[in-house]
């Protein structure tokens, strides 16, 4: 049976999960940091960890076969240059979190909840409704069509964007990478959840922004790369935004004197939006290590080409 290596912060936290499952032939080590994880890496054909770590581990696995990422991006895997393993990531476990933090800000702006909190007077003109508006979400993967299914369900308009155009369930339509402008054209509401790739950085740039709906809100649930923050700044202050909620930045955590924390109509979400619950990713590597030694198919297999 192949040997496991299991490292990262949260490696006694995996331990914990993974031996009661009584995985076939199971047989780890656990390692929290990287110099004790180096030396048991010698005989190791399966490594289970963060994606920077493992990284600097790959050198040192002669029998690697397979990793299996703790997390959903994996760019430091696909940057390094060793390429005869086989690289899952974490996916199906974030589409009901991130459908829960995407419709949250969209009905605590729309609905003005916490204004109507706060409020010490009567207000009775109404809030603005989700229904009949268009919503575009760049990634249509299992995230986004998650997203796109609950945006649905109140009455949104949704279209996606992915490398071809290529048809998703849950959009109304699809539109290809080249075809961005034309996507974001009198969208209300823009959502992004892209991995982070060559092809994906910069894409919400000032051209972008124009192309959008006066007031409109834009999130960025996915990674930073994907928003030029200059430029999404420039849109709040001219009043071409109505509101901006970031989930992840270029440089985490964000200092706290940082003056992004005081920019009008910016909100920061310290990158809470879908977080990595150990016991699902957990279930995810059981799944896909039952499937190795029973010499089957593994599942969220990476293309180190594209990135995801």
């Amino acid at each position: 049976m192949p040997n496991v290596l299991v490292v990262g912060p949260q490696a006694d936290e995996f331990r914990s999960l993974l031996e009661p499952m009584g995985l076939p032939g199971f047989n780890a080590r656990y390692c929290e940091h990287t110099d004790a994880a180096s030396a048991h890496a010698g005989d190791i054909e399966i490594i289970f960890g963060p994606p920077a770590m493992v990284a600097g581990l790959i050198d040192h696995c002669a029998n690697l076969r397979w990793v299996q990422s703790t997390w959903a991006g994996v760019r430091p895997l696909v940057e390094q240059p060793r390429r005869n393993f086989q690289l899952t990531g974490v996916k199906g476990i974030f589409g009901e979190l991130m459908s829960e933090y995407v419709l949250a800000w969209l009905l605590g702006v729309e609905r003005k909840v916490m204004e109507r909190a706060a409020a010490t007077s009567w207000n009775p003109r109404p809030d603005a409704t989700l229904s009949g508006r268009r919503i575009g979400i760049l990634g249509t993967g299992s995230i986004g069509r998650h997203v796109a299914a609950s945006c649905r369900v109140f009455g949104l308009q949704v279209v996606g964007l992915n490398t071809s155009g290529e048809p998703a369930a849950g959009f109304d339509r699809c539109y290809a990478l080249k075809e961005r402008l034309e996507f974001a054209k009198d969208l209300h509401y823009l959502v992004s959840l892209l991995p982070d790739t060559p092809q994906t950085t910069g894409i919400i740039d000032a051209s972008l922004l124009q192309c959008l709906c006066h007031d409109a809100i834009v999130i960025n649930g996915g990674r930073a790369n994907a928003v030029v923050n200059q430029d999404l700044i420039c849109a709040l202050r001219a009043g071409q935004l109505r509101a901006a909620i970031l989930d992840v930045l270029p440089v985490e955590p964000l200092h706290d004197g940082d003056p992004l924390w005081g920019e009008p109509n910016l909100y920061i979400t310290s990158h809470t939006a879908a977080p990595t619950l150990a016991r699902r990713v957990a279930a995810v590597f059981a799944d896909n290590y039952t499937a190795y030694v029973e010499s089957r198919p593994l599942a969220g297999i990476v293309d180190f080409k594209r990135g995801y």
